[in-house]
């Protein structure tokens, strides 16, 4: 298995409020979801494409509450096939960050229900939304970040966030997150391992260019979370089938929205003196604005380049699920290739009666795979509590 999936199999194994440098939320799932179908690849899978497909759906609900064009509606959809990023990793590899992404898109449509309608029923579900985005990953605080610059510039989001029932989503959202965020600023220094993570994971560390450096990463990641769209878009612009205009009325705050989140990222990577940005970081703080996509078409053509979207997004999906064993049988190089039955088979032979101690989570979710009857422990695992351990007894691999 690949790291998302080795790192479920292991984490799996126990229900705690935090897991290494992750929320717990998706774990939990990864629990739900193994009590039915044990502890295997399709368990893994299953939920990932639950969640894939929910994107998708919820994407779709989205645009059509911001356009009555159904065609409008469905190219927002069928643009997701141009995000390399999206099909790809969402598909075949993601845990945390594809769950994010779905609830960023439910961040959204929840505002614009109450641009609509300020209810409480609303609200709590705004608070329902916030509070297990926090769950999910801990940088959905920077769309938390995004909507409160935007508040600067934006009246229909002010009237949203300066009503007293707003208080439904710090009431909802203070309940969700209590536990998680006692256990995370408690005494045992999660905290301190969350910071050492992030800045190991982005070079916060590493010599760079000030100022500069930062912006020239972001720059480089931004073109390649986009580039197929960012092609197509030239070509139509030339083409003059696409065209620079004003979003309709009801659309202005998703687009204060998406420049303030461009620039509440540019201002945290040049703060934190970021040298590293992964395109899959940016995934769920971008892709939801591409509801406004729609506004600069030409839309005289578009029910013929949702056709042809449509069988390039089946034929995307098609070869992401044949990839592999293509890989395999071409004898291309990847990880996924390689089992630890070797490893396995000694454990069992020589070192039955003790603790397994395996040197990463990617080694131990593998072992843990083909030993579901049995504990197994990472030592990269800083979450993992003392007492769970009885090293006396154990073999260290």
């Amino acid at each position: 298995m690949e790291l998302e999936d080795a790192e479920q199999a292991y984490y799996s194994q126990w229900l705690r409020l935090g897991y290494d440098d992750q929320p717990p939320l998706y774990t939990w799932l990864q629990v739900a979801i193994n009590k039915f179908f044990g502890v295997s690849k399709v368990s893994f899978a299953l939920l990932r494409a639950v969640i894939f497909s929910a994107i998708l759906l919820l994407f779709h609900q989205f645009a059509k509450q911001l356009y009555s064009n159904r065609a409008k509606a469905l190219s927002v959809v069928l643009a997701l096939v141009l995000i390399p990023t999206f099909i790809d990793f969402t598909f075949r590899r993601l845990s945390h960050t594809a769950l994010l992404c779905l609830i960023v898109v439910a961040t959204y449509y929840c505002i614009h229900k109450l641009i609509k309608n300020k209810s409480s029923l609303n609200y709590m579900l705004l608070g329902l939304a916030i509070g297990v985005g926090v769950l999910i990953k801990y940088n959905y605080a920077l769309v938390l970040a995004a909507l409160v610059t935007a508040l600067v510039f934006d009246e229909e989001l002010r009237k949203v966030f300066f009503n007293i029932r707003i208080l439904w989503v710090l009431l909802v959202a203070g309940v969700l997150l209590t536990p998680h965020l006692i256990w995370l600023f408690g005494d045992a220094g999660f905290v301190e391992e969350l910071l050492t993570s992030i800045a190991t994971k982005t070079e916060t560390s590493s010599k760079g260019i000030l100022v500069v450096s930062p912006i020239l990463s972001f720059l480089l990641t931004f073109i390649k979370l986009f580039l197929p769209l960012l092609v197509i878009g030239l070509v139509l612009f030339v083409k003059k089938k696409l065209s620079i205009k004003r979003v309709e009325a009801s659309q202005n705050w998703i687009q204060n929205v998406c420049y303030s989140q461009l620039i509440v990222l540019i201002l945290v990577f040049i703060v934190m003196d970021v040298q590293k940005i992964e395109a899959r970081w940016m995934l769920p703080l971008c892709i939801p604005f591409l509801v406004l996509l729609p506004n600069y078409l030409d839309t005289t053509d578009l029910k013929k380049w949702n056709r042809v979207g449509f069988f390039l997004f089946l034929f995307c999906i098609f070869f992401q699920v044949v990839r592999t064993p293509i890989e395999k049988a071409l004898k291309i190089p990847s990880s996924v290739h390689y089992g630890f039955e070797q490893v396995s088979e000694k454990l069992q032979t020589d070192y039955a009666t003790k603790q397994w101690f395996l040197p990463d989570v990617t080694y131990a979710g593998n072992i843990r795979l083909l030993n579901q009857d049995r504990e197994v422990f990472a030592l990269d695992d800083f979450s993992l509590p003392v007492n769970e351990l009885n090293t006396a007894e154990g073999v260290f691999i």
